[in-house]
Formats: C-alpha cells, structure tokens, sequence
C-alpha cells in the first residue's frame, strides 16, 4: 500500500510539472497571437486606406545617385 501512495504521489507530481509546462506554452502562444492579430490589423487598416506604396516624393533616393 506504501509503495502504490508513493507512485501515486510521483505521478501527481509529474503531472502538476507537466501542466505548469503546458500553461507557460499557451501563455506564451497567446501573447504571440495577440501580436500577431495586431499586425494584421494594422496591415488591414493600411490596405484599406489605400497607403500601400509610397509616393515617389516620399521615397528616398537609391545611394547610386
């Protein structure tokens, strides 16, 4: 009986690693989605106002010149 509540409790253990592990990843996923959800809306709110390309007098010229 002692040796079945000592696995039981190695288990419970491994487990509670296991899922502190597992919520360190999703929190980490949910902070890069965030991010991610960020910049396409900022990319969407760029191509719906038209603001794609630059105008030729706002772009720099090539160092060749």
């Amino acid at each position: 009986m002692e040796q079945r509540l000592t696995e039981l409790e190695h288990k419970i253990s491994h487990q509670d690693k296991l899922l502190q592990e597992l919520n360190e990843v999703i929190f980490a996923m949910s902070k890069r989605i965030e991010q991610l959800e960020s910049r396409q809306k900022a990319m969407n709110d760029q191509f719906a106002s038209g603001n794609l390309v630059k105008r030729q007098e706002d772009e720099a010229p090539p160092p060749h010149y």
